[in-house]
Formats: C-alpha cells, sequence, structure tokens
C-alpha cells in the first residue's frame, strides 16, 4: 500500500506496471469496422506469468513524495 506525503491519498497513483510470460491473447475488433479500436483479451497460459510495479507519483496532487507502507 502506498501514501502521498503532500495529499494523504492512499487511493490512486502514476507508475509503471510490466508484465512478461506466455499467454493467449484474443483480439475482438469494434463492431463499428473501426481498425483503431479494438478490445484485448488476454489468458496465462502457464504458471510462468511475472509482473511488476512502480509507483512514481501521486494522481490527485503530482507529487513524487510517496510513501510505501507494509
Amino acid at each position: 500500500m502506498y501514501k502521498c506525503l503532500k495529499c494523504g491519498n492512499t487511493y490512486k497513483f502514476i507508475g509503471l506496471v510490466k508484465e512478461e510470460g506466455n499467454a493467449i491473447i484474443y483480439q475482438n475488433p469494434d463492431e463499428n469496422k473501426d481498425m483503431d479500436r479494438l478490445s484485448w483479451a488476454i489468458k496465462t497460459s502457464d504458471g510462468k506469468w511475472k509482473s511488476s510495479h512502480n509507483v512514481s507519483r501521486c494522481f490527485y496532487c503530482n507529487s513524487t513524495k510517496i510513501l510505501k507502507m507494509q
């Protein structure tokens, strides 16, 4: 859990998420035939899926003073 030290936010933050692993990917085009808009569904195919995240700033006040709480 994280907390912004400037405004007290504990709900929403900006950061980076990385995911890696084997997956089955389904692509569903938009019903209006707009090729710029697709919906995606991803299902992990095995137990080798890895993910990590890094919180960089508060969504509300943009502060980078974020405390990682245990």
